[in-house]
């Protein structure tokens, strides 16, 4: 017994992108009785001896009219929505959503297949999202306050889009962890980043700022911020969600401040990496090739230039027995060695 053919088993009021392309799993998927055994099973023997769950071949056509019927009736909803009420996008996007959610497949590719879903597609950008809300998001807000990049950089984050971070370089394809200690080897080339947003976005502008908040101010017997890394201008969108090496050389205005590795001083201990974005309203006016990297008023330079902090990210790292050769590979001098002064002990 097979499934009804309904609304989602049409595209012309859907994507295409909401249906599996492989047709041995959609039928797999949308057969209740199995008869080949599910693919899942990989040994032919295995899937001869599947049985399917006593009744589900009745029961499973019938669920799926229901839910099918109740998607054609939102899809129906939002055709007769009011296109010049300012709230169309928003109830039209929710109704996107309320109609594909149930959706098998949807619900297939979303769970198995987050890597290629089509982020375009209102119901896979919800299903990112309540999965980054479950575990990552929670993460990189844990991260950024025991760490204390929260204060320390910026005063708090209502995070709104997923940061992910990686060094492409050395065989280091592989997204990190916030809070990830990586040695000097890792960080001497710039990083790639991935925007995502859980909105629809067609082209708005970014900032990222890559700062080191813990760079010693012997001045002060403090610490200082140093702006390691400035990109401004940067479009993404839905499809176009990457900020790396590739992007930046097709606008070599979108890098005001050039890349420089984190290049811990012996003994200072481990400093905090942070990447902060921003979403702008505009070009950004205030942000002149070569700003002065020492000293950097990571917040001055976002109330004035009128930035909104949707996203962060934060990474790790010390000196190292390859700190040097980076420098040397940067054209820095040679680093400092703090040291530890004793303070003699007096008798009364």
């Amino acid at each position: 017994m097979s499934v009804s053919k309904g609304v989602w088993s049409k595209f012309v009021k859907r994507s295409p992108t909401l249906a599996l392309r492989n047709k041995a799993l959609r039928t797999a998927l949308l057969s209740p009785d199995l008869p080949s055994g599910p693919v899942s099973l990989r040994s032919k023997a295995s899937r001869r001896k599947y049985q399917s769950i006593e009744g589900l071949d009745q029961i499973y056509p019938l669920a799926y009219e229901i839910l099918e019927k109740r998607s054609e009736d939102i899809y129906s909803k939002i055709e007769s929505l009011d296109q010049n009420s300012p709230t169309y996008a928003e109830q039209k996007e929710k109704l996107e959503v309320a109609a594909e959610k149930f959706n098998p497949e949807v619900v297939y590719m979303a769970e198995y297949m987050k890597n290629s879903l089509d982020r375009t597609q209102p119901v896979f950008r919800h299903y990112l999202k309540k999965t980054w809300e479950g575990y990552s998001k929670m993460l990189l807000m844990q991260r950024l306050e025991t760490l204390a990049v929260i204060p320390d950089t910026l005063p708090t984050l209502e995070p709104e889009v997923e940061v992910k971070l990686k060094f492409p370089h050395n065989n280091q394809d592989r997204w990190i962890q916030p809070g990830t200690l990586l040695s000097s080897n890792v960080t001497k080339m710039p990083p790639s980043l991935e925007v995502i947003e859980f909105k629809e976005t067609t082209g708005d502008l970014y900032t990222v700022l890559m700062v080191d908040p813990d760079t010693p101010d012997l001045a002060q017997d403090s610490y200082s911020t140093t702006l390691l890394w400035g990109v401004k201008d940067v479009k993404l969108s839905n499809t176009d969600s990457m900020i790396d090496a590739k992007k930046l050389m097709q606008n070599e205005d979108c890098e005001f401040v050039e890349y420089l590795p984190p290049v811990c001083e012996k003994n200072t201990g481990k400093h905090r990496i942070a990447f902060w974005v921003f979403r702008q309203d505009g070009p950004l006016t205030n942000a002149p090739k070569g700003l002065k990297r020492e000293f950097f008023k990571i917040r001055q330079f976002v109330e004035d230039n009128k930035l909104t902090p949707v996203g962060a990210h934060v990474i790790r790292t010390l000196w190292d027995r390859n700190t040097e050769n980076v420098r040397k590979m940067y054209g820095l001098p040679e680093g400092r060695v703090f040291t530890r002064e004793r303070v003699p002990f007096l008798k009364n």
